[in-house]
Order: structure tokens, then sequence, then C-alpha cells
């Protein structure tokens, strides 16, 4: 009898480790199988058309990288070697959004844009931010088009501007749940030093500042410190020129017409009060701005220029305005860092 119960537990205890381990291996396959049908989902929907990937027939758990003919991709790029794991990295860090075993996640990403094209530079940078955005959820919940909390913590390190650039460019204003820091090394020895400096709105405290910036965001912080008229309106007029006729793609003729000329919005630069003369004073501020991109020499021609105003502060207001009549506040206040009142 002592037998036979001894004989039955030791056969219970092997058929639930084979029971586990036949569950486990499932998973796995399960697993490998989402994460084929999550990347060449993530290729299909961006429109990168330079490959996918299957499962390779007869081998459990290894896939293969199929070229657009179909054949098996050989001699792929570092760039493209680096995109594909990074693809499966991405999916690693995602997995299954209600598992128990993805909460509180600390992700280090270093370095992923090594060697790789623009296409799948742009791919990468998309979603590094989705995970930021899940990061930021643990401290506020914006962003419902990107569900979860699971990472807790989301570490990148880069050398490349570029790829800085296009994950850091939405996190202005945001140092709540985002950190900047400098690696430096010296003599073989490496310095890790936090970004802040005196706050520009609150004097009396410090904030945390991005150390990597365009030629464009650097207009902007030097906007913000310029006391003089002069070097005011050449930064104003560079800005205005790169954002709405090179990025936004207006003629400069047609932002003085939009702005100055139609009627919802020449009433905003011309103060009427009754019984007295029209002020005009925010009008021709603004027509000097815009003067300055309308002369394809970047010189204007001096009829619209306030010679006898040196408030800067007054430019400054209406170079604001001007965003506003052309539908652009939002992007105004993100280059400032300027808060809306909700």
């Amino acid at each position: 009898m002592i037998r036979e119960e001894i004989g039955g537990k030791n056969l219970k205890k092997e058929i639930g480790d084979l029971t586990k381990e036949i569950s486990d291996l499932n998973k796995h396959n399960a697993n490998t199988e989402a994460a084929i049908d999550s990347i060449n989902k993530i290729l299909k929907d961006s429109g990168f058309q330079g490959f996918s990937i299957r499962a390779k027939e007869g081998v459990e758990n290894v896939y293969e990288v199929i070229r657009e003919d179909g054949s098996v991709a050989e001699n792929l790029s570092e760039g493209e070697r680096n995109f594909i794991a990074f693809l499966y990295f991405y999916h690693q860090v995602r997995g299954s959004m209600t598992s128990e075993e993805l909460k509180e996640k600390i992700v280090v990403i270093d370095d992923p844009v090594s060697s790789m094209d623009s296409t799948a530079l742009f791919l990468v940078s998309a979603i590094v931010r989705e995970m930021i955005n899940v990061c930021r959820n643990n401290t506020e919940y914006l962003n419902q088009k990107v569900p979860g909390d699971y990472i807790k913590q989301l570490f990148i390190l880069t050398h490349n501007v570029y790829f800085h650039r296009e994950v850091t460019y939405q996190q202005v204003g945001y140092y709540n749940c985002t950190s900047f820091y400098m690696i430096r090394k010296n003599d073989n020895i490496s310095t890790i030093k936090l970004c802040k400096r005196q706050s520009k709105e609150v004097p009396t405290e410090e904030e945390n500042y991005n150390p990597v910036q365009n030629s464009y965001a650097a207009l902007w912080d030097e906007l913000r410190d310029i006391k003089s008229t002069i070097p005011a309106l050449n930064v104003m007029r560079r800005i205005l020129e790169y954002y709405f006729l090179q990025l936004c793609g207006y003629e400069g003729s047609d932002l003085r017409e939009i702005v100055l000329e139609k009627a919802e919005n020449r009433s905003k630069f011309v103060r009427q009060v009754e019984g007295e003369k029209p002020d005009m004073t925010n009008y021709h501020l603004a027509s000097s701005l815009l003067a300055y991109i309308n002369n394809p020499n970047g010189i204007s021609d001096g009829l619209n220029y306030v010679e006898d105003c040196e408030d800067v502060e007054a430019y400054k207001r209406v170079f604001e305005m001007i965003f506003e009549a052309l539908e652009q506040s939002q992007h105004f206040n993100m280059m400032t860092g300027k808060r809306v009142k909700s």
C-alpha cells in the first residue's frame, strides 16, 4: 500500500511537470507567432516594403526574413538586422496587454538606429514615442490612443541627433516625468550630468532642459532672451520664414493677405473704440514683421517699419497674434513652453 501511494504521488508529479512543460512550449509557440504577426502588421501599416518575416518551415520557434519577391533574404545589412532586432524587442516589451508579468517594466534603449536608413529611423522613432507615452501614462493618463502603463521607467541613450530630435520634440514642457542628461567621457571616465538651469518663467525654481536642439528650436530660445528690437525682428523673421514658408508652404504675399486683410483677422489687429479713431498700432507692427518675409531679399522696404517703437515686448505680442491668426497657436505654445489654462 505504501509503495502504491508513493508511486501514485510520483506519477502525479510527473504528469504535472509534463503538463507545465507542454503549456510553456505552447505559450512560447503562440508568442513566436504573435511576434511574427505583430512585426508584419507594423511593417504593412507603415508602408515599409523592404521585407517581411515568416515562420521557418520545419524549425520550431524560428522565423526567417523574406524579400518582396518571396525569396529568403541573405546578406542583410547591419541596419536591416538592427531594425528587425528592434521590432522584436518592441514586441517583447509590449507583449500581452493583460499579462501581470508586464507590470512596472524598466526599459533601456541604447542607440537603436545605428546604420538604419531614413525609413527605418522614422519607424523606430514613432515606436519609441509610443513607448514614451506608455511610460507617461504612469503620471498622467492623457493619451487614450496609447493604452497601458506597463513601462515604469524608460531610458533612451543615443549619439544620433536626428533620432534624438524625433523622440524628444513632443516632450517639451513635460519635465514632471521627463529628464534630460548628458554623458561625457574624459580620460576613460564617464560622468552623467543632469541638464538643469534657472527657470525663465519662475526664476526661483530650476528646470530640466533639452541640451540638443536644431537651429529652428534654437531661434525660439534666442527670441526669449532678446531685449532689443532690431535683433528680435531678425529672429522673428527667420522663424516666420522657416515655419510658414518652408514647413507650411505659404507664400510671403499670402501671409500678409491672410493675416491682415481677411476681415476676421484684421479686426484682431485693429483696435476699435467707439467715438475714437481706430488704433492701428498692432496692425502696423504686424505689417512690419510680415514685410521682412514678403521681400525675397529678406530686407524690409521700410514703409511699414515702426521706427519709434522700441518696445520689443509689443512686437512679441503681435508675433504671437500672427500665429493665432494662422491657427497655429498650439505650435507657438509648444515652442515657447507656454502653458494653456484649461
